[in-house]
């Protein structure tokens, strides 16, 4: 609550006056005394001080500024037409127009009355305003009734500062205010162009100068699984290093369903979380749950890493989850990582399982309890500037049923650099994978095997480019071009067991040819900007595409092949074996401004065909403003249109809406619209929103309405 940020800084307008260092004081004008003694005026300096008169009786040991008295401290500004200061009593009277400004902070009021000794005054017909959220307090009078506490009489809160009237206001009675404590409100009235709408008899805020424990913005949301939903959050602030917030959703549907979340932050390069929920579902009249989490952890060189994610049942994420990777997941993962890296090497120690989710189950799952790395991160060595890098791991897999299989395999890279002229590059490189693995082959029966694979290559890179200047701006056309030969030799791999088959590598002999232009645009004193670029790659294999027997994509496949490669495996096609690739290309426009138009394709010249294609456009003038369309087709495997929009028709009026459509089954993938209200001001929003979903199908409805500054409640 904001109310620490404004009731903080009155403590320095409070006690400008206070002991400390001799001030530096400047009195301009006429009759001033020289200097002032001892028992003077105090201040934390340097201060300096202008009045059209100023006095200071010893005797009294009172100092009186009267006429456009101005104090400064730094940014810090203070101005009335009068300040009275007693020293010896310590009571200050600041009157007529006393206006406080530093940085955000802003006071106005007609009167100050102040006692530095007892820290208590009043504050007469004001306000307080905080210019980087508009939060502005206003009072018939607040009272310092001690070192950290107040009171406001008749006052009201508002991030709407609009004249003569805000759009909206908190109107309440009398509030008792405690920094570092509570702010305690009776009679509040919520008021919208002047006209109440809610009314509290009493309300609590925290005014911590530390994070409050308290109860968050409520939401409200329905949809055909869980019902209508109320949903309560309660922030926990345990330590300084450590919140939880404690969730509870009504359903309608559903039940109550209680989530926890813990955070923690032990230093500046950790975190974590850990959430868990446990609730009875009272539809299936089953208990149902989810735990899930993660961590990040650095010391030092070392770093620790975790993710937790269990559930009770697969239909726990449709139900529940809105992420659509989680509602249509085979596997839930729980992993954990511990490494240590050096400025050469770096070692690691992890392991990860998996939790069928299917129903009924067919767990073939492969668990990794635990696998070793070491890398050798890329360096230049002593001999003839060669870099040199490479990784070697060690895998335990566990799979139930089958007992335990062994894992080895690491690649060692040898690289090196030539620049025969200016823009032109020359790298030859090689490099050995190799694999050994111990297996069950049937129970009570284990078998080895291995592989050693050597691969060569050589690539090739240029790049030239040409100016086009015409009066302190022109163009730029940057063309590159690579061309990469790979070869890898026929090594037998089918003795490898079922865990490796994503390893298996098929020979090649290919050249991988990628040519890709720029063109850009500059004028005085301003940066480039892309106006054009396109992308364009093609492989061909000397001896004919042949396919590593695996049902995944080969790791050691150009983009271009992997690429096809992926859309075979999708639409249920055996990979390709023709020795030519199909060809890629990607094209981007941005000629005009808030303009920009993409296309992207793979085309096969042996068919006269397209794997793929896809082709968009987007105007963009701002987040109110932009509208973006996108068509994607795959062969046997989707027809896509996908849509996006933002549009404020009026100034009172934002429309916002997404789409997900399928051309080839004539369906609503996803999709979502709404629209929001706001005034003039836009101070405050009423949105409404409706949200649809297939796979499984389901319907979110959700009324939206937010105060600036304050949060919003329904989303």
């Amino acid at each position: 609550m904001p109310l620490r940020r404004i009731l903080v800084p009155a403590a320095f307008l409070l006690a400008l006056l206070c002991a400390g260092a001799q001030a530096q004081v400047r009195f301009p004008g006429k009759g001033l005394p020289p200097e002032l003694g001892a028992g003077g005026l105090l201040l934390n300096g340097p201060v300096h001080i202008t009045a059209d008169t100023l006095s200071f009786d010893e005797d009294e040991g009172v100092a009186l500024a009267e006429g456009n008295v101005e104090v400064s401290l730094g940014p810090r500004t203070m101005r009335a037409d009068r300040i009275r200061y007693d020293s010896k009593t310590g009571e200050a009277d600041l009157t007529g127009n006393v206006r406080y400004k530093d940085a955000d902070e802003e006071f106005a009021f007609d009167r100050i009355t102040i006692n530095l000794n007892s820290e208590t005054g009043i504050l007469y017909n004001g306000s307080i305003r905080i210019s980087s959220n508009n939060y502005t307090i206003s009072s018939r009078k607040i009272e310092k009734t001690g070192k950290q506490s107040f009171s406001i009489e008749k006052g009201s809160l508002t991030t709407c500062p609009c004249e003569p009237e805000p759009d909206w206001k908190f109107d309440f009675r009398r509030t008792r205010v405690v920094i570092d404590g509570y702010a305690l409100a009776k009679d509040i009235t919520f008021r919208v162009r002047g006209v109440p709408l809610l009314w509290l008899p009493y309300a609590a805020f925290p005014v911590k100068l530390t994070r409050q424990s308290g109860l968050l913005l409520p939401s409200f949301s329905n949809n055909s699984r869980k019902g209508y939903t109320f949903t309560v959050p309660y922030y926990w602030a345990i330590n300084r290093w450590s919140d939880a917030t404690v969730t509870v959703d009504a359903m309608s549907r559903r039940g109550y369903r209680p989530e926890v979340e813990y955070r923690f932050v032990p230093n500046r390069q950790s975190e974590g979380a850990i959430r868990g929920a446990f609730f009875r579902d009272k539809e299936l009249d089953d208990e149902r749950w989810r735990v899930y989490g993660e961590n990040i952890f650095h010391s030092g060189d070392w770093t620790a890493n975790a993710r937790v994610e269990y559930p009770s049942d697969n239909q726990y994420y449709v139900d529940f989850v809105d992420i659509d990777r989680f509602r249509s997941a085979r596997h839930a993962k729980t992993a954990g990582f511990i490494g240590r890296t050096g400025e050469n090497l770096s070692q690691d120690l992890s392991a990860a399982w998996y939790e069928e989710m299917e129903r009924p189950s067919k767990d073939n799952t492969v668990q990794r309890l635990p696998e070793y790395a070491m890398t050798l991160l890329s360096y230049r060595t002593s001999v003839a500037d060669v870099e040199a890098s490479g990784t070697v791991a060690a895998t335990r897999f566990y799979r139930a049923g089958n007992g335990d299989d062994l894992r080895g395999r690491g690649i060692v890279n040898l690289s090196r650099t030539f620049v025969p002229y200016p823009s032109v590059s020359l790298t030859p490189y090689g490099f050995v994978n190799f694999l050994g693995t111990r297996f069950e082959s049937s129970p009570g029966n284990r078998e080895e095997a291995g592989r050693v694979i050597p691969v060569g290559g050589v690539a090739i890179g240029a790049e030239a480019h040409r100016d086009f200047p015409q009066n302190g701006q022109g163009l730029v056309h940057v063309v590159g071009s690579t061309i990469d030969y790979r070869h890898v030799p026929r090594v037998s791999q089918e003795n490898l067991p079922i865990v490796d088959r994503w390893s298996r590598l098929a020979p090649q002999s290919q050249v991988v040819i990628t040519v890709a232009q720029r063109l850009l645009g500059f004028k005085e004193a301003a940066s480039p900007r892309e106006l054009a670029s396109l992308q364009v790659q093609w492989a061909y294999d000397a001896g004919g595409r042949i396919p590593s027997g695996t049902p995944y994509v080969d790791p050691l496949s150009p983009f271009v092949r992997a690429l096809r490669d992926q859309i075979d495996l999708g639409a249920g096609r055996a990979p390709g074996t023709d020795a030519a690739s199909d060809i890629y290309g990607k094209l981007a426009l941005s000629l005009i401004d808030r303009w920009n138009f993409q296309g992207e394709t793979l085309f096969d010249p042996v068919d006269g065909t397209f794997s793929m294609g896809a082709v968009s456009g987007e105007w963009r003038k701002d987040n109110d403003h932009n509208a973006r369309l996108e068509y994607r087709v795959s062969r046997a495997l989707a027809d896509d249109l996908r849509g996006i929009f933002a549009w404020r028709p009026f100034r009172f009026l934002r429309l916002e809406g997404q789409l997900n459509y399928s051309l080839r089954n004539s369906f609503l993938t996803n999709g979502s619209a709404g629209f929001t209200l706001l005034p003039r001001s836009e101070c405050w929003s009423v949105g409404f929103f409706t949200e649809r979903k297939t796979n499984p199908n389901d319907t979110n409805v959700k009324l939206v309405f937010g105060l600036r500054g304050i949060g919003s409640v329904g989303k």
